[in-house]
């Protein structure tokens, strides 16, 4: 199983195709990773054309990726892809990995432009969720609100990127780079799994208005259903239907974003494993003011600042004020990222009882049903919330993960400063 691709990108997370403004056309990352200052000279597996399967397996294995995990080469060179490996394949498949090639001017107008594409998708999404809340479209509400998210963040990002861009020697760079990009990349699956939720919940939900439509045509053969009965129904398993169908592309856009991100084939060949459940050891480890203190000496601005040469005393005091700065943010946002996994730990923990709870009703609405004590009607009620708790539940899952790796990453010194 061949997983280096021949594919040229900025190294992305949710993806758009920009024209920039020189005719080239790229591929730019909500989650803001792109392609860096030339590489570490290390020795990468992999390049732009496929590489002999034994060739890489003897130069993968030993590498301890920047998410402190070590996979072997049978496990890079099979054709899952684990959350766990992410780290590694960034490292060895990753094309701006790889690369690391390219003017660290020519990067800087590409950021800039790249940026401002996502500040006008930012803006639009905006007004979207706008028309969508005087609408009263709840649905396209949140999708609008969480499109907003990811591009502010995607903002934030290009413009660190942008200001980053000659701080840091090669192999700093690259390194800082993959734990981007890692980072990115555990983000997108996350994405993956959270549209395979939804358009898992949806096909399920079409399912049950097409029985509620059947069953309101058989009600007013019976005359217990008007025309305009039999209409309604139609129309709402006609809707349920259509959002299926996009929420299915949506899970394939992000089973392809993430192959290409990771550089391994995204026509379909690759299964994407399991998110793992939550390590409860992990959660109730954290500990803020230390936590703080390992985000200011590893943050990457910080490092920056502490090795920049100051030659007078106004230079130093704007060293030592810049410093301070920094030292705040950090504490401010490790106390937020703290905040949201307390609060993201809660509605996991209350998703996580409704559905239980929601599991006990829905037996019992079985058993009724099948001995004649509950209506169809009444059944495909319960069915529906069932379904409903359930994925409540694993979606409060995906969201406690994402909010622990922010945090952890922030520890780790990868964090947006203002």
């Amino acid at each position: 199983m061949r997983k280096v691709r021949a594919y040229t990108s900025l190294g992305l997370a949710v993806f758009l195709s920009i024209v920039l403004p020189a005719g080239r056309t790229v591929w730019a990352s909500v989650d803001g990773a792109a392609a860096g200052p030339e590489g570490s000279g290390v020795v990468v597996a992999g390049s732009t054309e496929e590489s002999d399967d034994e060739e890489v397996a003897d130069m993968i294995g030993n590498y301890v990726a920047v998410d402190g995990n070590q996979i072997s080469a049978e496990r890079l060179n099979d054709s899952v892809i684990d959350y766990d490996e992410l780290g590694s394949l960034i490292h060895y498949y990753n094309t701006s990995i790889q690369e690391l090639t390219g003017s660290t001017e020519r990067s800087r107008e590409d950021y800039t432009y790249i940026r401002d594409t996502l500040r006008a998708e930012r803006d639009s999404a905006i007004k979207k969720k706008k028309d969508a809340k005087d609408d009263g479209e709840t649905e396209d509400y949140a999708e609008y609100s969480g499109y907003q998210a990811v591009y502010s963040s995607a903002v934030e990002s290009y413009n660190k990127m942008i200001n980053r861009l000659d701080s840091y020697s090669s192999n700093q760079s690259r390194l800082s780079q993959e734990k981007q990009l890692t980072n990115s990349a555990q983000s997108l699956m996350v994405s993956y799994w959270s549209a395979s939720l939804q358009a898992d919940y949806r096909n399920k939900m079409e399912e049950l208005y097409r029985k509620m439509y059947e069953d309101t045509v058989t009600k007013q053969s019976a005359g217990l259903a008007t025309d305009q009965d039999v209409l309604t129904s139609y129309n709402n398993w006609l809707s349920m239907s259509a959002s299926a169908e996009s929420a299915n592309d949506g899970a394939t856009d992000s089973y392809r974003n993430l192959c290409l991100l990771l550089g391994v084939d995204e026509q379909g060949s690759m299964s994407i494993g399991e998110i793992p459940e939550i390590d409860e050891s992990r959660l109730n480890a954290y500990d803020l003011e230390a936590d703080t203190k390992k985000a200011i000496d590893n943050n990457t601005d910080l490092i920056s600042e502490r090795s920049s040469s100051t030659d007078s005393t106004a230079s130093k005091t704007k060293k030592d004020r810049t410093m301070a700065d920094y030292e705040n943010q950090i504490q401010v946002k490790m106390s937020d990222r703290y905040e949201n996994v307390q609060s993201a730990k809660t509605a996991y923990e209350a998703a996580e009882t409704g559905y239980h709870s929601a599991g006990i009703s829905w037996n019992n609405a079985q058993s009724k049903y099948s001995m004649g004590m509950l209506s169809r009607a009444e059944y495909l009620e319960e069915e529906l919330t069932y379904i409903q708790k359930e994925a409540d539940y694993k979606s409060a899952q995906l969201s406690l993960l994402q909010a622990m790796e922010t945090y952890d990453w922030a520890v780790k010194g990868i964090m947006d400063l203002d």
